[in-house]
């Protein structure tokens, strides 16, 4: 949401442009899910869901 006054314009496309086909990248104020294929694999090495969604959030943040 943008605040424009008088003859004032603003606009706001968070666009992100990737190049690499095996990259994955999101724009920083994207809302979203945690990977699924992340979490099954953090799962498959013993964290529970709950541990495995805390470690990928932890990452992110960082």
């Amino acid at each position: 949401m943008e605040i424009v006054q008088g003859r004032a314009q603003a606009s706001a496309i968070p666009i992100v442009k990737v190049f690499h086909p095996e990259a994955k990248v999101t724009h920083e104020a994207a809302i979203g899910s945690v990977d699924k294929k992340e979490l099954e694999t953090l799962m498959a090495r013993g964290l529970n869901p709950e541990q495995a969604v805390e470690l990928i959030v932890s990452g992110i943040l960082r």
